[in-house]
């Protein structure tokens, strides 16, 4: 064998290694023995979703998630994988479990077919945990929905095992359900994240209530701050015309999901913040639960009325003292503080002092 055809196998087989070598930037699906490593992609069929390992500003944390993407200038986003920079993320797999480094990776189980993360000097984060009769994989829809499923010989989906959006974080996307499972008890529902900038689970929760089926509430530890009213004449809710809500009610469960009318350039959805307002992402806030500087703009009539949104609006600037009554605490959080002016129908602002620690609660109720 001459010279030059020793080069044209060797230009021949590296073009067909590079044809061949592993490329998750253009697939949605993750098979059985593959790692989706950090620095690589799922990508929903039409692009408009992606997931895989992000950070947020200068932290070393890592987080597996899922993010809508959309042409976007780099320098309106604080997330990234590395690079370019991301959109915020709609679902996070491990947020109270970040990973230290970029050792991560996203795998099945061989053993069990389920959904696990691996990283370095430490166990592994369990993502699902199903059991499955045979082979799985996993696949990133078009929806932003994550799902296992089970295959069959021929390697096409024999059912669905486990979904993303049985467990959402702060984020709800068109198809997402807030409710609960009768049967199961399982419930679907929305918890803050602990600060803008930490997605482990923070105190403020969006839930389906409990006690009435058709309505949804803003929680805090538990304690009721918020309710929407009665579906569907959601007068706290003030959505305009693109959300087309819906309620289900039988036998097996009972939620709210809903759906987006018309096409869209973003992406609207909603999302319950780290201060616990309820807001369409990339809008102004639906509510103010848990806001600092929330002023009371007409008659309190009750704790936290159906018309909420309606009674309250932030504010920057000065109160006066006359006909009002004053009281500071240099120890108060800001929600703490939110709370024990939202819990008094005398109370008609209150703001927060020291920005620095989120201390220092001031709060202004009507005089005697």
């Amino acid at each position: 064998m001459g010279i030059k055809q020793r080069i044209d196998l060797l230009i021949s087989f590296s073009f067909f290694v590079l044809l061949t070598g592993p490329c998750y930037s253009q697939t949605d699906t993750l098979l059985p023995g593959q790692l989706l490593k950090d620095g690589d992609e799922l990508v929903s069929a039409f692009g408009n979703f992606r997931m895989g390992f992000f950070s947020y500003m200068s932290s070393e944390d890592r987080y597996l998630g899922i993010w809508y993407h959309r042409p976007t200038d780099p320098s309106d986003s604080h997330w990234s994988y590395g690079s370019p920079k991301i959109n915020q993320p709609v679902w996070v797999a491990n947020r109270n479990t970040p990973i230290a480094d970029k050792s991560g990776s996203l795998t099945i189980d061989s053993r069990d077919g389920n959904l696990k993360i691996l990283r370095k000097g430490g166990n592994s984060i369990v993502v699902s945990s199903v059991q499955a009769m045979g082979n799985t994989s996993a696949a990133l829809y078009e929806t932003g929905n994550f799902v296992l499923y089970e295959t069959n010989p021929s390697g096409s989906m024999e059912r669905e095992l486990w979904q993303s959006f049985d467990y959402p974080t702060d984020i709800l996307l068109p198809g997402m359900k807030l409710g609960l499972n009768l049967q199961t008890g399982h419930g679907w529902f929305l918890r803050s994240w602990t600060s803008e900038d930490s997605p482990a689970e923070g105190e403020f929760t969006l839930n389906i209530d409990p006690n009435v089926s058709n309505q949804l509430i803003i929680q805090r530890r538990g304690e009721v701050l918020w309710t929407s009213g009665l579906f569907p004449h959601w007068r706290a809710l003030d959505l305009d015309s693109d959300f087309h809500f819906s309620y289900t009610l039988n036998e097996k469960e009972r939620y709210f999901n809903y759906s987006l009318n018309g096409n869209f350039t973003s992406f609207p959805t909603l999302q319950i913040d780290s201060r616990g307002s309820l807001t369409v992402t990339g809008a102004l806030p639906i509510s103010c639960p848990g806001s600092e500087g929330c002023v009371r703009l007409s008659s309190c009539i009750g704790y936290f009325p159906d018309d909420f949104e309606l009674n309250w609006a932030r504010k920057r600037g000065f109160m006066s003292v006359d006909g009002f009554k004053f009281k500071g605490s240099n120890n108060t959080s800001r929600d703490d503080c939110a709370t024990k002016c939202l819990s008094n129908c005398s109370c008609i602002a209150f703001a927060i002092t020291n920005e620095n620690n989120n201390t220092a609660c001031e709060i202004w109720s009507r005089g005697s």
